[in-house]
């Protein structure tokens, strides 16, 4: 056989790998382990792949999106239906788009994620952004789930709308606030991980706002808790709402105003933007044809939070868009 000097394997004169003394598993385990666990992560890699590319190519933004579109209509098959829709099939396209626009919002964060963790730093995100993003989702989460699962929440919502009114906030909707949340917490622990705190503090604007939200927020549920003047739990979560719309338009503008600055989106992915878009225009168009299918608009006034989200997000995502593609390409 045959060795070269500095690497750590040898083969026989016929190719036949051997093991060298310093090697785990002498008994030949890993030649059969190793191979395997390649074989196994090579295509789980490769649909992530596309999501990588921090030049969002056009090439990258087909193979990611029909991903998406292709990942959301499987587990849209799957998971429950919502048994107030008419007919079966209509239950079945909604809850694709549900799980489409479910699925690309919540891919949307992970770009960011990779992008930190390959640079070890969190240069080009803004700060502000970060924060007032995981407040605005704490707001939604608490929003869409007591719509999802409050009886007593239903309940004022019929004395309100009528006692056939039906609310529209799917299942869909309530994963993909808890997602959000959750991965909002790990965009935090990054920054602070990678001393971003540090480099870039919280405006005054921010910290202010915040600290708003949190009085107004406990203030109002003193007014429901003690039944002072006619506010019920329901309007708790309207104020939850508006809050979360209110966020989602103060929490672009740092970021706009960041790229602007740098004249540069370099250290911030495109591929939030892109998912994040994707996910606002098929979020309002399940929102529509849902209340179209019930021939119930009570759906889209009684759910203005998700109407208001997805035209806020469209509208700043073509200005991120913009600034990629165009100004600062």
């Amino acid at each position: 056989g045959y060795c070269n000097a500095g690497e750590a394997h040898c083969a026989m004169h016929d190719g036949t790998p051997l093991i060298s003394p310093g090697d785990k598993n002498s008994d030949g385990g890993d030649s059969f382990w190793k191979p395997l666990s390649l074989l196994l992560r090579r295509p789980f890699f490769s649909v992530f792949q596309p999501f990588a590319d921090p030049s969002g190519s056009l090439e990258s933004v087909k193979s990611g999106l029909t991903i998406i579109f292709l990942g959301g209509s499987a587990i849209g098959i799957c998971m429950p239906k919502n048994l107030e829709l008419p007919g079966a099939l209509y239950r079945l396209f909604s809850s694709a788009i549900g799980y489409i626009y479910f699925l690309a919002w919540s891919v949307s964060f992970y770009p960011q994620i990779i992008s930190n963790y390959k640079q070890k730093s969190t240069e080009g995100l803004s700060n502000d952004f970060s924060v007032i993003n995981l407040v605005g989702y704490m707001c939604y989460t608490l929003y869409t789930a007591s719509f999802y699962w409050s009886k007593s929440i239903e309940e004022e919502y019929q004395q309100r709308h009528g006692p056939d009114a039906k609310i529209t906030v799917q299942s869909n909707d309530v994963a993909f606030a808890v997602h959000a949340l959750v991965l909002s917490f790990v965009w935090i622990a990054q920054i602070y991980y990678y001393r971003g705190f540090e480099r870039q503090s919280l405006s005054f604007l921010i910290r202010f706002l915040i600290i708003a939200i949190f009085l107004i927020c406990s203030l109002f549920a003193l007014l429901v808790i003690f039944q002072i003047g006619h506010f019920e739990w329901i309007d708790f979560m309207y104020l939850l709402s508006f809050f979360k719309v209110m966020i989602t338009v103060s929490k672009y503008l740092p970021q706009v105003l960041l790229n602007a600055k740098r004249k540069s989106t370099e250290g911030w992915s495109v591929w939030t933007v892109t998912l994040d878009i994707t996910g606002g225009i098929l979020s309002l168009l399940q929102l529509a044809f849902d209340s179209m299918a019930m021939k119930d608009w009570t759906g889209v006034t009684g759910n203005l939070a998700k109407l208001a989200l997805s035209f806020v997000t469209i509208f700043f995502d073509i200005i991120f868009l913009v600034q990629h593609y165009v100004l600062y390409h």
